[in-house]
């Protein structure tokens, strides 16, 4: 749309559009973020380095973590295994999508939580972003000694 060419009242019925859409979607993205930031599903960024660089509430408060104890480190601390971070964290960064991938974490207590895994790589102009990763705690399940196996999407 050319500015240039509108009236003041036609510039002022546009103004008003614009402002009404700018409302609807600052609506929307807090929304989106309330969604995002206190779901009960874990989602985490895990930079190329291996660093978390973003987390939601699910992610690190089962694990017994503040936000400011979790963003911020290698998230191979929080794995109980090395081999399986090494393993997951290769896989990433070769482009490889993990569905339901088993692992173990590390409970700020000790104890440990069995979790499954999703993720897959945001890569940028050929460079790795960070994951998109999804955790969900099977804890209970694995603990009862019940299968896993109708989990298994």
């Amino acid at each position: 749309m050319n500015y240039n060419t509108l009236s003041k009242e036609e510039l002022l019925k546009e103004l008003g559009t614009l402002k009404s859409e700018r409302e609807i979607l600052v609506k929307e993205n807090d929304h989106l973020q309330d969604f995002v930031e206190n779901g009960t599903l874990g989602l985490h960024w895990v930079n190329g380095e291996g660093i978390i660089i973003w987390a939601n509430k699910a992610d690190y408060q089962p694990l017994g973590y503040t936000r400011e104890e979790y963003i911020g480190q290698q998230i191979a601390k929080f794995h109980k295994d090395e081999d399986t971070i090494n393993d997951i964290l290769k896989r990433l960064t070769n482009n490889e999508r993990l569905t339901n991938y088993k692992a173990r974490l590390k409970h700020k207590n000790g104890s440990i939580r069995h979790v499954l895994i999703n993720s897959s790589v945001k890569w940028h102009e050929g460079q790795f972003d960070h994951t998109r990763c999804f955790t969900r705690d099977v804890t209970a399940m694995v603990e009862n000694g019940t299968s896993l196996q109708h989990m298994m999407i």
